[in-house]
């Protein structure tokens, strides 16, 4: 089983040292690192690297003149993957030793499948706590692209990309990983992905997604969802179809309602949808002020 893990690193240092040892310590190591320097003003980081990196593991370093953002170094990583499966990594994210063995033992089995997720770790930096979420609601491993629409329309979640390992053919030949379909694309893109070839659900705890301010995944407001919502409609209408389908639009506030009219997209104005956005909000109030016992007993009421 061979894979690639693509690293896009803008001026992250606080974590850099930590996830090159973590990327070092797979129990299953990858074949490449597409390493991307987005502008750094460092002429030592290649070094700094390699001082790290298992010498089992090949560096592909590509640098960027100037800092062009994670989502077009990504788009320039992908065109340089080698092998079968691949993980894309952020700086914060920390993978178990175990991560990559197990995920792709489940990808191997089931290659009709195109990525494998696990359950969500939040790492809070702000209050130095760790909180545990299981899909509880998902009780199996496969799902075909029928079944998932049903899953989605049944329940209120999503797939936190830190956890997803991919098999690259199927992400390489059709995906909305690209920089016209916005900030969120990695997000869209795990949909889209979902509603045309299923997906596999790895019950296990494997890798953490660091919470902290700043971030680059903060919540969008409703103008930016808004004009998302418009692009995918013109350009992707059969995949805008089933987001709306699923109800996948809650992140917008439920005052999205007078977007809704005024631009006419009246699909997307359900109860459904109402109910969802309430409880999404409240969710994301709540999510880090309860104790761990509780939250996934919450994420599946919530869910």
């Amino acid at each position: 089983m061979n894979y690639d893990l693509i690293f896009s690193f803008y001026n992250d240092y606080k974590f850099l040292k930590g996830t090159i040892i973590s990327i070092s310590s797979q129990a299953l190591l990858p074949n490449n690192l597409i390493f991307i320097d987005d502008g750094n003003n460092d002429n030592k980081l290649k070094d700094f690297i390699l001082k790290y990196l298992n010498e089992k593991v090949n560096l592909i370093y590509i640098k960027n003149e100037i800092n062009i953002g994670t989502i077009k170094s990504i788009n320039i990583a992908l065109e340089k993957i080698k092998s079968t499966f691949f993980y894309i990594c952020s700086s914060d994210d920390i993978m178990y030793q175990n991560f990559a063995k197990e995920s792709l033992e489940k990808l191997n089995d089931n290659p009709e499948y195109p990525f494998v997720f696990s359950n969500i770790i939040i790492n809070n930096e702000m209050n130095n706590k760790k909180y545990f979420i299981k899909y509880s609601f998902l009780k199996k491993d496969k799902y075909s692209n029928y079944e998932v629409k049903k899953i989605f329309k049944q329940h209120q979640f999503k797939i936190y990309h830190n956890t997803v390992f991919f098999r690259s053919n199927y992400f390489l030949n059709s995906h909305l990983f690209k920089p016209s379909y916005g900030d969120r694309c990695d997000m869209l893109n795990l949909y889209y992905i979902s509603f045309k070839h299923g997906f596999l659900y790895l019950d296990q705890n494997l890798s953490e997604f660091t919470f902290r301010q700043g971030q680059q995944g903060r919540p969008k407001n409703d103008k930016y969802l808004l004009n998302e919502l418009i692009f995918l409609k013109k350009h992707n209408h059969l995949f805008y179809r089933n987001y709306i389908n699923c109800c996948l639009h809650y992140d917008f506030s439920p005052f999205a309602i007078y977007f809704f009219l005024k631009f006419k997209l009246y699909e997307a104005i359900s109860l459904k949808w109402i109910v969802r956005s309430v409880k999404f909000k409240i969710w994301k109030k709540i999510r880090f002020l309860v104790p761990n016992c509780l939250l996934t007993f919450l994420f599946n009421i919530f869910n």
